[in-house]
């Protein structure tokens, strides 16, 4: 598998750009528009601690591309097409962000600005509070795998061999998405002190773990080209939790974001792509305006013109077999 996956990033992808195919598989579909999903961008491949980031070369060269062969517009806008059936004659993206990654302000906004490219920046509630650690929890266990990835991992009455639960065999990244946020957030604590992840991180560059704080955050939405949009408060999987619990993840991170920034938060990108019909039932009364998944969850989502799905960009992968992967996502990912 790894084999065929080197022949095709390193000949096939590379003979069908000069072929000009991206442009004939964008034309195997009618849709016309298509959310692009990333998490951040950092100077250095980050691949040793986390596949999270796109590196900053090929990022400049997507915007490149993307201001070539496409109309670029904020989800807002999108989510107006979606309701009103328009269609636009060019081929159409968006652009989001997830997560509040500090490098969202110091590396993707210069970049963004360079092209006059606009996006849209789901981030946590979190980030306008103070914390020990400024990172989200899913970085705290890439931290722990990096500098133990070979220990048993002891968790209260837990043992992860291999970061797999000895018993149930389900994975430390899995039971964390299950957990209540009480378990949750004790859990992550105590691993924090037990394993000295306060200490470890900071050997770990910046740009790959950490999360803006207040100010960052108010002065990174002051720019044109930033739309704001949550990203639930503490990164639960809302639809692992009780619905009480998300109700209140969701109104604080919606009440927190729109106090910080004076704008209001219209829509909400939910963490891993987790929801239900009742969150997004929830989400609505709430107050939101549009609601973001990665991938379709239900039946009905397609029509529902409350939610969109999104393609989310690779970054262990190369430009051209990105480009590829983005224009044929018309045809499975796009609409209208």
């Amino acid at each position: 598998m790894q084999t065929i996956k080197k022949i095709n990033r390193r000949i096939l992808y590379p003979v069908l750009m000069a072929l000009n195919c991206d442009k004939i598989v964008r034309n195997i579909t009618n849709h016309s528009v298509l959310n692009l999903m990333y998490h951040g961008v950092v100077l250095k491949n980050s691949d040793f601690f986390s596949p999270r980031h796109i590196a900053i070369d090929q990022f400049e060269r997507h915007l490149a591309y993307f201001r070539r062969e496409f109309d670029i517009i904020t989800i807002s806008e999108a989510f107006e097409y979606k309701k009103s059936g328009y269609k636009p004659k060019k081929r159409t993206l968006t652009i989001s962000f997830d997560d509040g990654y500090l490098n969202n302000l110091n590396i993707v906004l210069p970049s963004l600005e360079k092209y006059n490219v606009k996006a849209t920046f789901f981030i946590p509630g979190i980030c306008t509070k103070e914390l020990e650690i400024r990172t989200l929890w899913p970085d705290i266990i890439a931290c722990l795998k990096h500098f133990y990835p070979n220990e048993i991992i002891e968790l209260e009455n837990r043992k992860f061999i291999n970061y797999h639960d000895v018993e149930t065999k389900q994975s430390l990244t899995d039971f964390m998405k299950s957990c209540k946020p009480t378990v949750r957030d004790r859990s992550i604590n105590q691993l924090i002190d037990k394993y000295n992840i306060s200490h470890k991180i900071k050997s770990v560059p910046e740009e790959i773990w950490k999360i803006m704080n207040r100010e960052e955050l108010i002065r990174f939405s002051k720019s044109p080209l930033v739309e704001i949009g949550s990203h639930g408060h503490a990164h639960f999987n809302l639809a692992n939790i009780d619905l009480t619990d998300a109700q209140t993840d969701l109104k604080n991170s919606k009440e927190l974001l729109q106090n910080a920034i004076n704008k209001e938060i219209k829509g909400i990108a939910f963490p891993d792509g987790s929801y239900s019909p009742q969150i997004k039932d929830i989400t609505e009364k709430l107050g939101y305006k549009y609601q973001m998944a990665v991938k379709y969850q239900f039946p009905d989502d397609k029509t529902d013109s409350r939610i969109l799905n999104r393609h989310c960009i690779s970054s262990t992968t190369t430009f051209e077999a990105n480009i590829i992967l983005i224009n044929y996502s018309f045809k499975n990912q796009g609409f209208n």
